[in-house]
């Protein structure tokens, strides 16, 4: 007899002691069931709070008994009726039942329509960012630049700006299609019909519109200005950052492209931003990092200044936007040592979860201490966001809970 059966035939010999002899053939079959010994005997002498306790262990070290006692509980000692009605169906009491459960217990909301509307009430609770695997193509970080854009849609793929080529990828990170492009690309945005690149070389700054396959549409540069940030809008807008090739930290403005021509809508925020860089659309607002004041600014699509945020982060330079929530990556400090190294990486270490007001709602700390995360964006259930060394992007995190 092994550890597991020599368990079963104590409890069994307790509850013997507890249980009415039909409701204890339904827990523990004939087979497991042993005749009368010295061990019955002596728990015959215990009293019934003591055998309480033996078969509470009992239940305890085996979660076939357990299971079992489970059922004939719920059978034959329901809870009254005032407990089913009063906390279980309870719309006050019920998100708060259903709260501790983590999102593996979703099937707690199948079990009736005030279960399903408490799982949903406390849903925001579990909405936590931890790292799950992922296969991203390592290859792809050879390049010094590396950005990403996500083609909405039933069919989502990844786009990935890697040196001079754009690279297609399924959900199942398979290469769909690529193209090459004329110069490096240094950011990248997509939408169902086009990808729109920000090349860079020495003497270009330039947006460029292809086709999926790689046919180039439309193409924009400013003559005095360098331009960063892609960042699509509802509406045919194509927002971007402009600053002053020569000295990016000082005040800055965004432009609003057409998405099928290139060609300029509007202009804001020259007066309000500094050192601006990321960018993400909500709904009907632009949330801007405004890194050099350290606050976000946000903005009505047609350039309407609406608030300003602040919080616990400092220089704010990449955002990502999913459910209501923000994701956003402040830099390290530019503090270097002797050798060029950056000598305060904490705060570039963190992803800071916000509300769309600003409250902070979760800190995501990288583990890797020397290394820093880049750019964030939202594809297939997960948050991905590039690991940086240096200046250099070398490896995917990818986070569920987002």
């Amino acid at each position: 007899m092994d550890r597991e059966q020599s368990r079963l035939v104590v409890c069994a010999r307790v509850l013997a002691l507890l249980l009415p002899r039909a409701e204890l053939a339904e827990l523990f079959p004939r087979a497991e069931m042993a005749p009368a010994s010295r061990v019955a005997a002596r728990l015959a002498d215990l009293s019934h709070a003591q055998l309480l306790e033996i078969a509470a262990a009992g239940c305890e070290a085996s979660t076939q008994v357990k299971n079992r006692a489970d059922a004939i509980l719920a059978a034959h000692k329901p809870l009254a009726q005032w407990a089913v009605e009063g906390v279980l169906l309870s719309s006050d009491l019920v998100p708060h039942l259903l709260a501790p459960l983590q999102l593996e217990g979703g099937a707690a909301a199948a079990v009736c329509w005030r279960w399903a509307e408490g799982w949903k009430a406390a849903s925001e609770g579990r909405r936590r960012l931890t790292p799950v695997a992922l296969n991203f193509p390592q290859h792809l970080f050879r390049e010094r630049s590396f950005e990403m854009a996500v083609v909405p849609g039933g069919d989502e793929q990844l786009v990935v700006g890697s040196g001079s080529t754009v690279h297609v990828l399924g959900r199942d990170m398979s290469s769909r299609t690529s193209f090459e492009l004329p110069m490096t690309c240094y950011g990248v945005a997509a939408s169902e019909q086009f990808i729109y690149t920000l090349l860079v070389d020495r003497e270009n700054n330039e947006v460029h519109c292809f086709t999926h396959d790689g046919t180039e549409v439309a193409k924009w540069e400013d003559p005095n200005k360098c331009i960063a940030s892609p960042t699509l809008a509802p509406g045919g807008l194509l927002f971007g950052v402009l600053y002053d090739g020569a000295d990016g930290t000082q005040d800055n403005e965004i432009v609003a492209l057409d998405t099928q021509t290139l060609q300029v809508r509007h202009r804001f925020g020259l007066s309000l931003l500094k050192d601006a860089c990321g960018m993400v659309v909500v709904g009907e607002e632009l949330f801007v990092c405004d890194r050099g004041n350290d606050r976000l600014q946000v903005f009505s699509l047609a350039g309407e200044h609406r608030r300003s945020i602040t919080g616990e982060w400092k220089r704010p330079s990449a955002l990502c936007s999913v459910k209501d929530r923000l994701y956003l990556v402040a830099a390290a400090d530019d503090e270097e040592d002797e050798e060029g190294e950056l000598m305060n990486l904490p705060q570039g270490r963190h992803i800071f979860v916000l509300s769309l007001q600003g409250d902070t709602l979760q800190v995501y700390t990288h583990p890797d201490e020397g290394q820093t995360v880049s750019i964030p964006c939202y594809f297939d259930g997960k948050l991905l966001a590039p690991v940086r060394s240096g200046t250099v992007d070398i490896a995917m995190t990818a986070l569920a809970g987002a």
